[in-house]
């Protein structure tokens, strides 16, 4: 390599010259002067002729080996010749070295500016001090600034709500789909902020958003020429929601399928189980007393609404301990926390309890010999809430409602052998489950293979005889019928607003929920 200029190592493309390097107590010091053509007038634009006079400026500037950097940078003031000026004087700045009235290289504060952007106040400024750049968190915080948010809307809006606290406060994203980038936040969800926005930013053609009412409300005020797209994602949540709540419903059914397959041939019983009782623990207390409160409420004549505001309680709870059974309530009080690696041998040592081996020693050398590989502990605990009546008994197992909504809503042909089976046996045990499953795959067909146009037909078949949350759903399907049809047939879909929301959350969490709404709708449209 041939001998090249110091300046051309330090200030590459810069037009500066440097006079001396040395070293100070705060760090590496480089003596340079300005050497560029006079620059013009910032008022008049009147070039710069004669020089007034010569002045020393300190520029922090981006660390060298290790060590801080201070460019201690000699700069000219010029006269401005231009009679009607107001200015008379004015600096020279050296383009991506200098600014006016900054104390920062260009090259510092835009890696400052990055610093704050992705990590914030407080760990940008611990980077800060490892990286040996000058500065506090709230001057990192204070170079940052949102962009503008643009005239016009995307052509493909994506629309979708984020929480500042879940159940309490929400936001509202704007996301470019075409663009996958943040046009803009809004501080909440309503109707009216989303209207007033597409009123100011006109152009939308395509909205993707969510089944929320808020937002249908608002397009169809300040945008009503824009096709609506409901998201495909939230149409199978919903869809496998109701599915869920079916099989919840019709677990009555599951149970007796597996209470007559155990029952047969019929066992004769040495040790019959003693009656349930109340397990002391809070959770049962708590259960039985807010059992009588809201039915000594009921009993007054108080709607679900005022029983919820004087307890304290969500109305779906105060509608849930009105509509189920004490008893019913009270069994995952006495189920207790998960049995973890015995749960698959509680049936078979229930069964030998009531036969007559009440030893938890000689239970405990049976079911390790098939196969269970805990200690002896759990099972000690088992037989001893088996004599007292306060664990509930394992019976003939059944899958779980959200497992049979899992094998129903896969697409065809990802479940293995043993899975089919066993749903196959869910669907001789019980027709509406059956039947659920049958208009749920219908609809992921529909969906999958974008045949929107056969909505109405499958809401039609699901009204002759679908389960009622099936029909709930297929019903409220024809509340918003133009969207989902549109997002059944289009291929625009939520998923990069889906993308951007959970990008937020991230942000959101590293700043511990301290920052305001400005600080956090500036860091979005910063990151994206």
């Amino acid at each position: 390599m041939g001998v090249v200029a110091i300046e051309d190592v330090l200030f590459p493309g810069i037009d500066v010259q440097v006079t001396a390097v040395y070293a100070a107590v705060e760090g590496a010091v480089v003596e340079a002067a300005a050497c560029g053509r006079p620059p013009d007038c910032p008022s008049c634009g009147c070039p710069g002729r004669r020089v007034h006079s010569r002045y020393r400026r300190r520029l922090a500037e981006r660390p060298v080996a290790g060590r801080p950097l201070v460019i201690s940078l000699w700069v000219r003031r010029f006269f401005c010749e231009q009679a009607g000026c107001r200015r008379r004087t004015f600096v020279e700045q050296v383009p991506d070295l200098s600014e006016r009235y900054r104390r920062h290289s260009v090259g510092l504060r835009q890696w400052m500016r990055a610093i704050a952007t992705f990590l914030g106040g407080r760990p940008g400024q611990r980077l800060c001090h490892i990286l040996q750049l000058p500065t506090g968190r709230t001057h990192l915080l204070s170079l940052l600034t949102a962009p503008p948010v643009p005239e016009q809307a995307p052509r493909v809006l994506g629309v979708d709500e984020f929480a500042f606290r879940k159940g309490w406060r929400y936001g509202t994203v704007l996301v470019d789909v075409e663009a996958a980038r943040v046009v803009d936040v809004l501080p909440d969800r309503d109707a009216a902020t989303f209207a007033a926005w597409l009123h100011e930013h006109p152009g939308a053609e395509i909205i993707c958003r969510d089944r929320a009412t808020a937002y249908s409300t608002a397009i169809r005020e300040a945008a009503p020429d824009a096709q609506e797209v409901a998201d495909r994602w939230h149409l199978l949540h919903n869809l496998s929601a109701a599915v869920e709540k079916t099989c919840v419903q019709h677990r009555v059914c599951l149970r007796k399928q597996a209470d007559a397959e155990r029952q047969s041939p019929p066992r004769r019983i040495i040790n019959p189980l003693p009656p349930p009782t109340l397990p002391p623990t809070k959770m049962a207390v708590r259960t039985v007393d807010r059992y009588s409160d809201i039915h000594r409420l009921l009993r007054e004549g108080c709607s679900i609404s005022e029983i919820a505001r004087r307890l304290h309680l969500d109305r779906k709870t105060v509608r849930h301990f009105r509509d189920t059974d004490l008893d019913t309530l009270l069994a995952s009080s006495r189920m207790g926390r998960p049995r973890g690696v015995l749960e698959p041998y509680t049936t078979y040592i229930t069964e030998r309890f009531t036969d007559g081996v009440t030893s938890p020693t000689d239970l405990y050398r049976e079911i390790r010999d098939r196969g269970y590989q805990g200690s002896d502990l759990p099972v000690r605990r088992y037989v001893a809430g088996l004599r007292t009546g306060t664990i509930e008994p394992a019976r003939g197992a059944i899958p779980s409602p959200r497992k049979i909504t899992k094998w129903i809503m896969l697409p065809r042909g990802t479940l293995d052998h043993d899975e089919e089976d066993e749903l196959l046996g869910v669907r001789l045990a019980c027709p509406d489950i059956a039947r659920a499953c049958d208009l749920a795959r219908t609809f992921h067909d529909l969906l999958q293979h974008r045949r929107g146009h056969q909505l109405l037909a499958w809401v039609r078949e699901a009204e002759r005889d679908a389960p009622p949350p099936v029909l709930a759903f297929a019903q409220g399907l024809c509340l918003d019928l133009d969207a989902v049809t549109a997002g059944l047939t289009l291929a625009w879909s939520s998923g990069i607003v889906e993308g951007h929301v959970n990008r937020i959350k991230t942000i959101k969490r590293a700043m511990y929920g301290r920052a305001s709404f400005r600080l956090l709708r500036t860091r979005i449209l910063l990151r994206s």
